[in-house]
């Protein structure tokens, strides 16, 4: 007889098997597997990891003998009603750890790269910690570390004082008179000497640590970065920009290029936004899919080599007619006029 499809009747082995399975696999490719988002109110800890709580109780039903097919997000709702009762009556907690409370951990390397990238964003000065870029910061933090299994806390009065712990490093402010605040760290200073004088290597690390990408531009990853691929969809148009989109494989082949070349220009007329717009134009260039799509078949693989840098206006006349032009054209096209 068939198990009667509803959350109550999942157990504390089945719930124990979900968060096996939960850590081994990572949030995105958990919650992927079984279709359900992120839990935003209601999160279970366990051993002192946080969980997606209707997406676990989901899986669970999976696990119970017989192995019935998982809850699918649809079948049930989430919160007071079909899930936290079910888990707190297994013994199961929505309460952090007390300790998790009492201390929040140091701000990590890739923290603070994101931090100091915000700061020259605004210049220099205090956005506050009710502007909207100072809440997105404190979202994707929090984010971030729930994604790796981690407690923080960065709220975003945390997130503005780090703004003006840079601040205080800043020599730019201190020749005024300013100070900032005076508890900058250790760890705050190296990242300030790495990045403060280099606007496109901290635009282009803080893009890579959006997208889950090692932002450590020291290392020698090149091999890695060119040899990623895009699984290819259907061939069309509308797949071609979306390629050109693709926020990893963008940021990779800008990694590969500021540390082959130290600056982001445009393969055809040379721009640089860096130069032309200042500190606004910081890591900004656009990429072209240079392989022609219409000649990919379904399942072609995409390599970060395959992208170009352009500037808008060249690439908006890659696009302007059919044929489209190939990077080499462009390149003479450009080279005639000017």
């Amino acid at each position: 007889m068939a198990i009667e499809r509803i959350t109550s009747n999942v157990t504390r082995p089945a719930v124990l098997a979900a968060l096996a399975e939960y850590d081994h696999l990572g949030q995105k490719p958990f919650l992927a597997k079984y279709g359900y988002g992120r839990a935003t109110k209601y999160q279970l800890w366990h051993e002192g990891k946080s969980y997606d709580s209707k997406a676990i109780v989901g899986a669970a039903f999976g696990y119970l003998p017989g192995n019935p097919p998982p809850l699918r997000f649809y079948e049930f709702s989430g919160g007071l009603v079909y899930v936290v009762p079910v888990l707190k009556a297994l013994g199961f907690s929505f309460d952090p750890p007390a300790t998790a409370a009492a201390r929040n951990p140091p701000w990590s390397r890739d923290e603070l790269i994101l931090a100091l990238d915000l700061y020259h964003r605004h210049g220099g000065r205090d956005p506050g910690d009710t502007h909207p870029d100072v809440l997105a910061l404190s979202a994707l933090l929090r984010e971030m570390a729930g994604g790796a299994g981690l407690i923080t806390f960065r709220n975003a009065n945390g997130v503005a004082m780090k703004l003006m712990n840079f601040r205080s490093l800043d020599p730019i402010f201190t020749a005024g008179g300013g100070k900032g605040l005076n508890s900058a760290s250790k760890l705050d200073r190296v990242v300030w000497d790495k990045f403060a004088g280099d606007r496109h290597a901290l635009a282009i690390a803080a893009e890579v640590i959006r997208q889950g990408i090692t932002a450590d531009l020291d290392e020698d990853v090149l091999d890695e970065i060119e040899s990623y691929e895009a699984k290819e969809g259907r061939v069309s148009y509308r797949l071609h920009r979306h390629l050109e989109r693709d926020r990893k494989v963008v940021a990779l082949r800008k990694t590969g290029a500021l540390k082959k070349h130290g600056k982001l220009e445009c393969e055809a007329c040379d721009f640089d936004f860096l130069a032309t717009y200042g500190s606004r134009g910081a890591g900004y260039i656009e990429a072209h899919h240079t392989n022609p799509v219409h000649a990919m078949s379904h399942g072609e693989t995409t390599k970060v080599s395959d992208l170009a840098l352009l500037c808008a206006n060249c690439h908006r006349m890659v696009h302007a007619a059919k044929p489209w032009l190939t990077l080499a054209q462009l390149r003479v096209l450009v080279s005639e006029r000017s």
